[in-house]
């Protein structure tokens, strides 16, 4: 069984895990966004169902630094951030207890 400190670590290190990821992502993508490879998994994940909910309907991909952030870096910083606070909580809270 695992404690609330081994979660909060392990919490911990997702959230650090999944910023490098991202930005990891950011990068690789920035520097060959005129593939045709990159420009088909874009493509097709701003086109299912799930990209159209998370990012709306899209009519034309530019694949600018500005629409990378808004696909990418965005819900990794937000994602990074919840894992980070929910492992502050449970570092935090084996502390008090």
């Amino acid at each position: 069984m695992l404690t609330s400190l081994t979660v909060g670590w392990l919490l911990l290190l997702a959230a650090v895990l999944t910023f490098v990821g991202g930005f990891g992502l950011r990068a690789l993508i920035g520097h060959r966004r005129e593939g045709r490879l990159t420009r088909r998994v874009v493509r097709a994940l701003r086109s299912s169902v799930i990209g159209r909910a998370f990012f709306g309907p899209v009519y034309e991909d530019a694949l600018d630094d500005e629409e990378l952030d808004q696909m990418i870096l965005m819900p990794t910083i937000v994602l990074a951030c919840a894992l980070c606070l929910t492992s502050i909580f449970l570092l935090g809270y084996e502390l008090l207890t």
